[in-house]
């Protein structure tokens, strides 16, 4: 398996690729520099798990600091990035991707699919000591199984990914009522408002000049240290959530494309086709059949090693 990528759209291709023939992959104990500049957003639920280093995660309008120990768990779709904040240390991690259909049923009634209860852009969790060692095992034997493939390994792996999914409930569980859970905007007050203010109206006519009067500062400045902080440019960032609003409403609508594009923000639908193709190396059309709900038959595809049939 691939485990460097040197964009965002390679990483996705990657991702869609193997999510066709199984419904969990895991890049382990990655090293490298953390990551390609470009922003994120695939199918399947993410679970990245710090072993060492320092960073930051980008997710929606916010950003959350990592640390040893520090698990974030994103939805399917949702736009997010990381950076390495301490360059004398590599950012060790687990990337976990698995699809929802692969828990969503055999829970306790006592205790709902806790997929259902995350709300918002992430969960952000602190793991420490004992708990620490646990979540480090279950990725270990994630990768155990996931590379030896032998009888029984699945049921393992799902085995696997539940308890984990359980001890993040319970971790933000426990942080919530302590009142410790982690506020999310790891940046500098004014980069932090501007991330949120074009998470909030990228649909309309922004500017450089607009977005550093909002924040009362030189434009040149502005650009400089946004850039410091979040690793894009701020016309980066608005194209970006452009287009990401674009595909949600392709996969999730039957909108005309023109509508589409003028309620992201795009003027000219057109260049709005143009720009699409070169980012996501297909057309707008062509993106909404290939992300159309699993047929029956594709889903049975996948249920000779993955009881997904239930």
């Amino acid at each position: 398996m691939q485990a460097s990528f040197e964009t965002a759209e390679e990483l996705r291709g990657e991702v869609e690729f193997i999510f066709r023939e199984s419904p969990v992959l895991l890049y382990y104990e990655l090293d490298s520099i953390a990551p390609f500049p470009g922003f994120q957003s695939h199918d399947g639920i993410e679970m990245y798990y710090i072993e060492h280093g320092q960073g930051r995660y980008l997710v929606g309008d916010h950003a959350y600091p990592l640390q040893e120990g520090t698990l974030m768990m994103i939805p399917p779709f949702t736009l997010h990035k990381v950076m390495q904040t301490d360059m004398n240390r590599m950012l060790c991690r687990n990337v976990l991707m698995w699809k929802e259909a692969l828990l969503s049923e055999g829970w306790e009634e006592d205790l709902p699919n806790p997929l259902s209860l995350l709300k918002g852009d992430c969960w952000r969790m602190q793991f420490d000591g004992r708990d620490r060692e646990r979540i480090r095992q279950l990725y270990a034997v994630i990768n155990e199984e996931l590379t030896g493939r032998g009888p029984g390994y699945a049921s393992v792996v799902q085995g696997a990914i539940r308890e984990l999914l359980i001890r993040c409930y319970r971790a933000h569980e426990a942080s919530a009522l302590s009142g410790g859970v982690a506020a999310p905007n790891d940046l500098p007050e004014e980069i932090a408002y501007l991330v949120q203010y074009i998470g909030a109206n990228f649909q309309h006519e922004l500017s450089l000049n607009k977005l550093s009067k909002l924040v009362h500062m030189n434009p040149s400045y502005v650009s400089s240290i946004f850039h410091k902080y979040t690793g894009t440019t701020l016309t980066k960032l608005i194209t970006v959530k452009r287009l990401h609003h674009a595909k949600k409403l392709l996969r999730e609508t039957k909108l005309p494309v023109t509508d589409i594009a003028y309620q992201c923000g795009f003027n000219n639908h057109s260049y709005f086709i143009k720009l699409f193709k070169r980012m996501e190396n297909c057309s707008p059309l062509l993106y909404r059949r290939q992300h159309q709900p699993l047929e029956a038959e594709a889903q049975s595809a996948l249920a000779s090693d993955w009881d997904l049939t239930k």
